[in-house]
């Protein structure tokens, strides 16, 4: 059992959360576990435990880029708690916990005059989830200021990997692919006056509100085409406004889904198979999803 193997370490586990409420879309039905995991022993602790039953196990950090299945997830949810939410900085470098959010790390480091991370501030990740799927915005990519990344697999094995051994590209890298956590990592930034570090994370602030809807969202459903942008492609197929139950295809940006208040994870992965099927038949375009849709095989 999950709770017999955690017992005695820093770790809480429940049963049966909902994850509606800890997710950017708002839907999503019960985690079968979930648990707070407050240092890296006890991180390792789930995993080898998760990998023992059998059971597949979920990074929770912000929820963004994340629909949950109406019926929930029959494995383990984790949030990285505790030691992960700590920022050591050591001018150019910063050492932070992989449950540490991309907002906060900016406005730590844009304190201590450290310049790389404005593009990336509104993004709303923690750094471990940005880290996985090489985050970007606004022309920075998260591996342009990566130095090395821990990692815990999932047998419960510690390991700090250089970011330049770690292939990666456009929302991409091999940890993706396997079941590493990232518990931690070193950024190398740049010094500069903390005011126009501000002055930028303003900017970048206003854009994003600027861009995205206010409903709840999971930011861009599907990733850019090779020098192409998919909210134009599906602008252009006259896509804005569709509904379908509670989810609609958002009026401000054609590659954003919103909850409307009542949508169900059947209404936005309805419109994401319309928005795939109509812009191949347009353009002949196979759009990728960038959102992870928990529970369900992709065709």
């Amino acid at each position: 059992m999950i709770e017999e193997a955690l017992r005695g370490t820093r770790a809480i586990v429940r049963r049966n959360v909902p994850l509606s409420g800890r997710t950017t879309l708002r839907i999503g039905g019960p985690a079968r576990y979930f648990a707070e995991v407050h240092d890296v022993d006890a991180l390792a602790a789930l995993l080898r435990a998760s990998r023992a039953e059998g059971l597949e196990v979920l990074a929770l950090g912000k929820g963004s880029n994340l629909l949950v299945e109406d019926a929930g997830f029959a494995g383990v949810v984790f949030t990285l708690a505790g030691d992960f939410l700590t920022t050591r900085i050591d001018p150019p470098d910063v050492f932070a916990g992989g449950g540490v959010s991309l907002m906060s790390l900016a406005v730590a480091t844009q304190g201590a005059g450290l310049s790389g991370l404005e593009n990336l501030s509104g993004i709303p990740s923690s750094l471990g989830g940005a880290v996985r799927i090489n985050a970007g915005s606004y022309g920075t990519e998260i591996f342009e200021v990566l130095v090395a990344v821990d990692l815990v697999s999932g047998r419960g094995e510690r390991r700090t990997v250089p970011a330049s051994e770690i292939p990666h590209g456009y929302r991409w890298t091999a940890l993706s692919e396997t079941d590493d956590v990232v518990s931690g990592a070193v950024l190398r930034l740049v010094p500069r006056a903390p005011e126009v570090i501000a002055a930028r994370m303003d900017e970048v602030t206003a854009k994003r509100k600027r861009a995205l809807p206010k409903q709840p969202n999971a930011g861009s459903i599907f990733k850019n085409p090779p020098g192409l942008f998919a909210g134009k492609l599906l602008e252009e197929c006259g896509l804005k406004g569709r509904r379908i139950g509670g989810a609609e295809i958002s009026p401000v940006h054609a590659n954003v889904i919103v909850n409307l208040g009542h949508a169900t994870a059947a209404d936005v992965r309805a419109l994401m198979d319309e928005m795939k099927r109509t812009v191949i038949e347009r353009f002949g375009i196979e759009l990728v999803p960038e959102i992870r849709v928990l529970g369900r095989t992709p065709p």
